[in-house]
C-alpha cells in the first residue's frame, strides 16, 4: 500500500519534507527548509556548523536521517559508508525556501521536477546568492582535496570544474504526465507569490494523490488556481495533502485591492516612494510598476530584481529598459566619484552585478535624492542603509509584505522602525498574502471531494476537523498508510 511520511510541514508554516513511497518507487514533494526549527536554534550570526557536514542538522531535526538521498562527500566527511541512492525523485511545487532550499544536501543524481520558472529562479538563487546553501542547481565537492601544480594538496573551489556537478532537472509542462517508477505525475500550475507554482496529482494502481501546493486565489493569475480545483475534483482523489496556512484568518485578499491602495499613496506622496515587498514575487513587482506608472513616476529596481527579470525574459511583467536600476555604492563605494577609472569602479560589484551597473538605465542614490518626485524605489530593511546616501526629505514607506512572525523579524522590524524615524518616512501597509484564506481552503476541500485530507504547511491544522470529519492530523517522522 502506498504511504505518505511527513518530514516537515507539520503544525509550522513550511519546512514542508514529504515521502511518498508506492510500491518500490519513492518520492519527495518539496525538500524544503523549515524556518520555525531553525530559528529554535539560530540566529544570523549563530548557523549549523560547515564543518560538521550533516551532523548538526540531524541533530537538531532539520533534517531527517535517511539513509541514500544525501550527497556523497557529507556523507563521507561524516565517517559514514558510501550509500545507494533510495529515492526516486523530487517534486518541486516552487522556489521558496521552505519548500526547496534543502536540495543542496540531496544527492545531485536524484532527479528533481518542477516548472521551468522554478529552475530559472533557483539558478538566479545561486547565482546572485550568498548563503552557503545557495547551491541549488550545481553542487561542488566539498571537504574534498586535489592536486595542485606544486604537487601538494590544495581544498576544492568552485574554481576546479571537474568537482562541480549539475543537478538533473526535468522541467514540466502543464497537461503533460511523466512516469516515475509506478506512479503517474501531473504538473498542474497554481496561483502564489512567486511565478511557477504548481501543485502536483499523482496516480497510483490503489489510488490518486493530490498536493496542493502553496496555492491562492485572489492573485492576478487566480485562475489557475481554479483550474487545479477542477482538475483535482475531476481526478477523484483518494488522498488530498493540503496547504492550511491561513486556515484561521476569514480576510479575503486581494492583488487587486493591493494595486488601488499603493496607487492610490503615490498620488498623495509629496517625495520618494519607497515600497517594500518579496523580491520575487512577480505579481507584487507588476502591481508596483503598473501603479508608479499610473502615477507618472518610475520604477526603481535592486540590480538583484534586474537580474532576476532579465532571467525569466517573457515570463516577466516587463522589461528592464522599462524601469531604472538602482547602482548602490559597494566596498570603497566608488560609484559616484568623478575621476575614476571604471575598472577600479567595476571591482566594487560581483561578478554578476557588473553587466548591470553600466547600463543606460542606470541610477544612483544621487538621482533620487535630487529628483524624488520622479521615482518610486523597491526597498528592503536590508539596503536602508541608503537612506544615508539619498537623504530623502517628506518621502513615504509602503509596507507590502507580511507581518513578522519571528521574534529575529520583529527585531529587524523594530530596526526598520528607528531608520523610518531617523529620516521621518512615515510608513503605510498594503499587501496581499500569497495564501488562500480558510473560507477558501474550505471551499477548496469541499470541491476536491477527498477520502482523507492531511493539512500541512499551518500551526492550526486542528481547524481543519471543523470542517471535514476525513481529516488525519499527521506527527512529524509517523508514517500514514494510504
Amino acid at each position: 500500500m502506498p504511504s505518505l511520511t511527513f518530514y516537515g510541514g507539520v503544525n509550522e508554516i513550511g519546512g514542508n519534507k514529504i515521502l511518498l513511497e508506492a510500491d518500490d518507487t519513492r518520492l519527495f514533494l518539496d525538500f524544503g527548509m523549515s524556518f520555525n526549527v531553525a530559528s529554535q536554534y539560530f540566529a544570523e550570526f549563530l548557523q549549523p556548523r560547515k564543518c560538521t557536514a550533516l551532523a548538526d542538522f540531524f541533530e537538531l531535526g532539520l533534517l531527517p536521517d535517511i539513509k541514500g538521498i544525501y550527497r556523497e562527500d557529507y556523507v563521507k566527511h561524516m565517517g559514514r559508508p558510501a550509500e545507494e541512492c533510495s529515492v526516486d525523485a523530487v517534486l518541486l511545487t516552487h522556489a521558496h525556501a521552505d519548500h526547496a532550499q534543502y536540495i543542496h544536501f540531496l544527492r545531485t543524481d536524484i532527479p528533481i521536477y518542477c516548472t521551468d520558472a522554478t529552475r530559472i529562479i533557483l539558478q538566479a538563487i545561486e547565482e546572485t546568492g550568498s548563503n552557503p546553501l545557495s547551491d541549488l542547481i550545481t553542487a561542488c565537492d566539498a571537504f574534498t582535496f586535489y592536486m595542485n601544480k606544486r604537487g601538494t594538496l590544495s581544498r576544492v573551489t568552485r574554481r576546479n570544474r571537474e568537482f562541480v556537478h549539475e543537478r538533473i532537472f526535468h522541467v514540466l509542462e502543464p497537461e503533460d504526465k511523466v512516469t516515475i517508477g509506478s506512479l503517474e505525475i501531473e504538473m498542474v500550475p497554481v496561483d502564489h507569490s512567486l511565478p511557477g507554482a504548481c501543485g502536483y496529482i499523482i496516480h497510483s494502481a490503489e489510488g490518486t494523490l493530490v498536493y496542493t501546493g502553496d496555492i491562492r486565489f485572489h492573485g492576478s493569475n487566480q485562475a489557475l488556481s481554479k483550474q487545479f480545483v477542477a482538475k483535482a475534483e475531476a481526478a477523484q482523489p483518494t488522498w488530498l495533502v493540503s496547504e492550511g496556512t491561513r486556515i484561521e484568518s476569514v480576510q479575503q485578499d486581494s492583488e487587486a485591492g493591493v494595486k488601488s491602495e499603493i496607487t492610490r499613496l503615490i498620488a498623495r506622496a509629496q517625495g520618494l516612494v519607497f515600497v517594500e515587498h518579496p523580491i520575487r514575487d512577480l505579481d507584487r513587482v507588476s502591481t508596483i510598476f503598473e501603479a508608479a506608472r499610473t502615477n507618472n513616476r518610475e520604477f526603481v529596481v535592486p540590480i538583484k530584481l534586474a537580474y532576476f527579470v532579465e532571467a525569466l525574459g517573457d515570463l516577466a511583467p516587463f522589461d528592464l529598459p522599462d524601469v531604472k536600476l538602482l547602482v548602490p555604492k559597494k566596498s570603497w563605494g566608488l560609484i559616484d566619484k568623478a575621476g575614476i577609472d571604471w575598472h577600479l569602479v567595476e571591482q566594487d560589484y560581483a561578478n554578476w552585478e557588473k553587466p548591470f551597473i553600466s547600463r543606460e538605465n542606470a541610477i544612483t542614490c544621487n538621482e533620487l535624492r535630487n529628483n524624488p518626485k520622479h521615482y518610486v524605489v523597491s526597498m528592503s530593511f536590508w539596503d536602508i542603509t541608503q537612506l544615508t546616501d539619498i537623504q530623502p526629505k517628506a518621502a513615504i514607506w509602503i509596507k507590502s509584505s507580511c507581518e513578522p512572525f519571528s521574534e529575529e523579524m520583529e527585531l529587524d522590524e523594530e530596526r526598520k522602525r528607528n531608520w523610518l524615524d531617523r529620516f521621518g518616512i512615515a510608513e503605510y501597509l498594503a499587501h496581499a498574502s500569497g495564501h488562500a484564506s480558510g473560507p477558501e481552503l474550505k471551499a477548496m476541500i469541499t470541491e476536491i471531494n477527498p477520502e482523507r485530507v492531511f493539512p500541512v504547511h499551518t500551526e492550526h491544522p486542528d481547524l481543519f476537523t471543523a470542517f471535514f470529519k476525513n481529516v488525519e492530523l499527521v506527527e512529524p517522522g509517523k508514517t500514514y498508510t494510504l
